[in-house]
């Protein structure tokens, strides 16, 4: 404010030329005066200024200023050095301001502080800056201030009296003050970026060729062929009413997983609209989804959070890389997160000018408040977690309101966001159960999820906490990836001296460590710098928001882990701590580069290495059935490829072993092939003995229709003569499903041999 052209030079207008006697710091003052530059109310500065140092009337132009106190001095200090602030605060003295300070000065130093001088002056005032402070932090008292003060003024009159073009004077940057690594540090951290990016890049070239008829539907993506909503005509109320395997939701008596997501349903339609399954085309879709999020992840740490260009690529080359998100692109159904995540994206990055306060007028700001909140609920249609982002938003005007304000009573339009945010938010989530009669699944699936079938609630507490342990592992140690995690791959907790628990007491106390660390970066910035400062604490609110849906805290989830989750709390993760790294001290900084580098590196070879074993479904399920011995689910699988490779003696072995792991029949199909294959080999009763436990046990309607189990049991006890109850399952059968031809016939046949042959009564 207040500045005009002279020549080539610029000179700050209307004001006195010089400070007469030595004033006494007002720092409340101070901290208004530059929380009002740094938002740009230039007017409102301009009456603080105005008020404070007697411009106007009765103002002496001798001397230039009245005897009433400056409220400049406290803030420039801090601005120049945070340690210079936390010295002031400590010893309560009065700062005196020489009298050779110039008014010129003054502005034009509080200017540089706020990101406001010509671009010809910044890098030799910060230069100056950098190395004048340094000497004045040993030492602070009068003398050593003046002696900073005269020395500080004469350099400004010195650049002030640049010759040449006259340079634009420019208003604080609309993005976050970046700072480059310094030296051949920049270069150098560009190049290993790169190197790294490329890395992640090859490490997913196979997967543009993998092909779903020729690799086979694998365990959910089966679902996919099955779902009415991707291969027939798109029939908007079907959609509405089926959850994402199309499952009647509101039918009476039905099975629902109760996962409504339509949105990601679309886009399986769209898929298929184009090229068929017999196409890569899914597999592709899902590469462009998460290159793109990984991409946008980057952009929203250089925008949103003033990450120099090295760490932002550094962060997508890390997204990109970490193998843990294979599962999410290659196992076609992981597009719900993908989908989700690239939402809430766009949603943020939209809203990025609202948080800042760069949406300088209501209706602007308006618009950016609609479309973001258009973002967050599509991205909850793509996956319910999306919804709960809704609260990113609002804590992160919160956040940026106190900050600024430096008290709650922020400007009046972030109350307006903020209200508008915090009721979408709660309004959509109880939609969203209302709307799918709860969050609760019936009938369970006690081997997709255990824990949540016991009685013990300290059992399952302790259950749930080793869960989170792994999960952690999972994010930093991800070198034991399996697809399932079902029955008895995590063992029921019993006991705190159970020692795995160790694991979810070192996922904890990471967390504080993250949170703590997060807070005081945060709360060490400056209060108008503090856009550089919010990625740690938005990357932990990040973690937090899309675990604790995942966490089985509020309700159980219908796996007890599950590798595709852990794609939006990776995110989360890496932008915490790339975020931490950044604003690290230079010799650290380097340092921790090189070390998440490494850290790169080394997760773009595990992608490598576990790319290729989802080529097929039978490649997955090989690999990881040798490795995950203890999961029921994983060796039934591994069973059934031997089983189709007519290995029979092998599969009715792995399939002994499923069996073996659940003794309590938690899933009846390692029964059930098994039976089938002693049925086969002629060992009826065997194959009675097996059959008979698999009618009384637990089978997922999405795997298995109840009427085939019924059905063979029927034909087993058929063949160990016992026509009555053979005749009975067999009608068991057909109540299920009154158009099974096999049934209608084997029980036609039954009925009419048996009766002819005295089996049966006639």
């Amino acid at each position: 404010y207040g500045v005009e052209k002279k020549t080539n030079t610029y000179t700050m207008a209307s004001e006195p030329n010089k400070i007469g006697a030595a004033h006494a710091v007002e720092a409340a003052t101070a901290r208004r005066l530059a929380r009002l530059l740094a938002d740009g109310r230039l007017c409102d500065a301009h009456a603080v200024v105005s008020s404070k140092h007697g411009v106007g009337p009765g103002c002496n132009p001798a001397t230039g200023m009245s005897s009433e106190r400056v409220p400049v001095v406290r803030a420039l200090l801090a601005a120049v050095s945070p340690a210079l602030e936390a010295r002031i605060n400590e010893s309560d003295r009065e700062i005196l301001m020489p009298t050779t300070v110039s008014a010129d000065g003054l502005r034009l130093t509080l200017a540089f502080a706020c990101g406001c001088v010509p671009d010809a002056w910044s890098d030799r005032l910060r230069r100056y800056t950098q190395e004048e402070v340094r000497s004045l932090e040993k030492s602070l008292d009068a003398s050593g201030l003046s002696a900073w003060w005269g020395s500080w003024c004469a350099q400004l009159d010195e650049v002030r009296s640049f010759e040449g073009p006259a340079p634009s004077f420019k208003m604080p940057s609309l993005t976050p003050t970046r700072r480059p690594p310094s030296g051949d540090m920049r270069g150098a951290a560009s190049a290993g970026a790169w190197v790294l990016a490329a890395a992640s890049v090859l490490a997913w070239q196979p997967a543009a060729f993998f092909n779903l008829e020729q690799g086979g539907f694998f365990m959910d993506d089966a679902m996919i062929k099955k779902n009415a909503n991707v291969y027939e005509d798109l029939d908007w109320p079907r959609l509405l009413r089926t959850d994402y395997w199309g499952l009647e939701m509101f039918e009476e008596g039905a099975w629902t997983h109760k996962s409504w997501r339509p949105m990601t349903v679309i886009t399986f339609h769209w898929n298929h609209a184009l090229h068929g399954f017999d196409s890569s085309g899914f597999h592709v879709v899902n590469l462009i989804l998460h290159a793109l999020c990984g991409v946008l992840l980057g952009v929203l740490g250089s925008v949103g959070f003033g990450l120099p260009r090295a760490w932002s690529l550094l962060l997508v080359a890390l997204f990109l890389a970490h193998p843990v998100h294979t599962e999410n692109v290659l196992y076609i159904v992981g597009r719900a997160d993908l989908l989700c995540f690239l939402l809430l994206l766009l949603a943020s990055l939209v809203y990025v000018p609202c948080v800042a306060g760069r949406s300088r007028s209501f209706m602007s700001a308006s618009g950016r408040l609609l479309v973001a909140s258009a973002l967050t609920v599509a991205a909850g249609l793509c996956k319910e977690t999306g919804f709960c982002f809704f609260g990113l938003l609002a804590g992160w005007e919160i956040l940026r309101g106190l900050m600024l304000s430096g008290s709650c009573h922020a400007d009046w339009r972030r109350w307006v966001r903020l209200t508008v945010l915090l009721l979408l938010g709660t309004g959509s989530c109880f939609w969203r159960v209302w709307y799918t009669g709860g969050t609760g699944i019936e009938r369970m699936d006690p081997h997709s999820n255990p824990i949540a079938v016991q009685e013990d609630p300290w059992v399952r507490v302790l259950s749930y906490a080793l869960v989170h342990g792994l999960y952690a592992k999972l994010l930093v140690w991800p070198t034991f990836l399996c697809y399932d995690y079902s029955f008895d791959a995590v063992p029921i907790v019993t006991s705190v001296k159970d020692v795995r628990l160790l694991a979810s007491v070192t996922a904890y106390l990471g967390f504080a460590q993250l949170l703590c660390c997060s807070l005081r970066v945060l709360l060490s910035q400056r209060k108008w710098q503090m856009r550089s400062r919010e990625g740690p604490i938005v990357g932990v609110a990040i973690i937090l928001l899309s675990f604790l849906p995942m966490s089985n805290i509020f309700f159980p989830v219908g796996t007890v882990i599950g590798e595709r989750l852990l794609y939006i709390p990776s995110a989360g993760l890496l932008l915490t701590l790339v975020s931490l790294a950044s604003h690290a001290p230079t010799g650290r900084k380097n340092l921790l580069f090189g070390l998440l580098l490494a850290a790169g590196l080394a997760c773009a070879y595990l992608c490598a290495l576990r790319v290729p074993e989802w080529r097929t479904a039978e490649t997955i399920t090989v690999a990881d059935g040798w490795k995950q011995t203890r999961s029921s689910r994983v060796q039934f699988n591994l069973a059934c490829v031997l089983l189709k490779d007519k290995r029979y003696e092998e599969a009715l072995a792995t399939y002994n072993l499923a069996i073996a792991i659940d003794p309590a029949d938690h899933d009846s199909l390692p029964l059930y092939h098994a039976g089938q294959i002693l049925f086969y080999q002629g060992k009826h009763e065997e194959a009675e003995a097996l059959l008979t436990r698999a009618v009384s046990g637990y089978f997922s309607p999405l795997t298995i229709k109840e009427e085939e189990i019924w059905h063979d049991y029927g034909l087993v006890l058929w063949f160990r003569d016992k026509a009555e109850a053979a005749v009975e399952n067999l009608q068991k059968a057909l109540l299920i499903n009154p158009t099974f031809t096999k049934a209608l016939n084997n029980l036609a046949c039954a009925s009419g041999y048996g009766a002819l042959s005295g089996k049966l009564p006639r």
